[in-house]
């Protein structure tokens, strides 16, 4: 075997390596897509069938260039000045915003467009390339989530679980239970649900996110409970789980965070007044909420929320489940066609219908976050150095350092 079979034989990607089996982000790669090398428009056409596409069909070729355009937008808006006053000093070369056929972006990885070669800024057209093809990707998986139709239906069946539990007492006073009286009942500051997530920010979040796709993102539907204490935010979790509002079995377990009370110190503090046996409720609130107060706070994991943030909060799943209303729609033409009401060529097209490959019912498990916090510290998360403006500033930041790397690196 020659030296060169040998080499090419084994010479391992240590950038596929990366991706395949250490668990790195495509996105976070010298390469991004274009770790395959296209030299020829063939190469793009089997490398985007392997993903999933067939540029031969004119309706995928001009989805794709339609992401390619929303990616071209975002990035302008975004990560370059003037759009973006946090934003890079650059120029989109004009080869890259002319571009009409998205094999092009591809060769430009490659340094195979005709005429790059020789072109004194070649390598800043594969850079450019390789920046906007992140995006692309990241825009690709958001619009192909096959759950995403259904997010108004979503938000129905998971906020009107806790809804039926929200009331207000004569007085006016916010409290989550299921009467006045409710020995169980837990006054509110606020009850908040999150509106439908805007694009940008879908494609923000996943653009810093390692996993990089849409079926990961988890706060797409979410809830918030703002308590009158940290003790009672405890007591709002309790609640959820005795009425099962959320089954502790859909929890996702590496969603959960708490950065509001030392439980361990709120255990031991329990289990000594139980040894007390003191009946009085206002004893043990008084005792519950000075040990919380004197408790040592937990800092966050999220490098793009504030240390001086403080919350509860956790990923449920529901089982969402709907008729699918085709199904009963074709059933009923199917049953036309049997009378004889349709024409003779629709008939056929009826008879050629075999419902069995069509779900009567559509059932899917989705996450939704929610979080708990006493009205203090939500009045400080919303401030400062906690302000969801910091937090979106430093989101903006990592997503472009990411997807601008070869371009930050020249």
């Amino acid at each position: 075997m020659k030296l060169e079979q040998i080499i090419k034989k084994y010479d391992f990607s240590a950038e596929v390596f990366d991706v395949l089996i250490r668990g790195k982000s495509i996105i976070d790669t010298q390469k991004g897509l274009s770790y395959f090398p296209m030299k020829k428009v063939g190469d793009v056409d089997r490398f985007m069938e392997s993903y999933g596409l067939d540029l031969s069909d004119p309706i995928a070729k001009a989805e794709i260039l339609g992401n390619y355009r929303e990616a071209l937008a975002f990035v302008k808006r975004y990560f370059l000045q003037p759009d973006s006053s946090d934003g890079l000093k650059l120029e989109i070369p004009k080869k890259i915003t002319e571009l009409t056929d998205i094999r092009d972006l591809f060769l430009m990885t490659s340094l195979s467009l005709p005429g790059q070669q020789n072109d004194s800024s070649g390598m800043n057209l594969r850079n450019w390339a390789c920046s906007l093809l992140r995006v692309v990707h990241t825009i690709v998986h958001i619009d192909k989530d096959v759950r995403a139709p259904y997010i108004s239906e979503i938000q129905k069946q998971i906020f009107d679980r806790f809804y039926k539990f929200i009331h207000r007492d004569e007085l006016g006073q916010l409290y989550l239970g299921t009467r006045e009286d409710d020995p169980s009942r837990v006054d509110l500051f606020a009850f908040e649900t999150k509106p439908k997530k805007p694009r940008d920010s879908i494609l923000l979040k996943l653009l810093h996110k390692p996993e990089n796709v849409a079926e990961e993102l988890f706060d797409r539907v979410g809830l918030r409970f703002i308590t009158q204490s940290p003790l009672d935010a405890l007591r709002v979790v309790k609640f959820l789980k005795d009425e099962m509002v959320i089954m502790p079995a859909n929890i996702k377990p590496s969603r959960s965070r708490n950065t509001l009370v030392d439980l361990e110190a709120l255990e031991n503090e329990i289990e000594t007044l139980k040894s007390e046996q003191l009946s009085s409720d206002d004893h043990w609130r008084s005792r519950l909420n000075l040990i919380i107060e004197q408790s040592n706070k937990i800092a966050g994991e999220n490098p793009h929320t504030s240390e001086h943030y403080r919350s509860l909060q956790f990923t449920c799943r529901q089982l969402i489940q709907f008729s699918n209303p085709l199904y009963s729609d074709l059933r009923e033409i199917k049953q036309l066609s049997k009378s004889g009401d349709l024409s003779e060529a629709a008939t056929k097209i009826a008879d050629r219908m075999d419902l069995k490959f069509l779900q009567k019912e559509v059932r899917f498990f989705y996450p939704y976050e929610i979080q708990i916090v006493d009205h203090e510290n939500h009045a400080q998360n919303e401030k400062g150095r906690s302000a969801h403006s910091e937090y979106k500033k430093a989101q903006v930041l990592t997503a472009m350092k990411r997807v601008m790397r070869n371009l930050l690196e020249n």
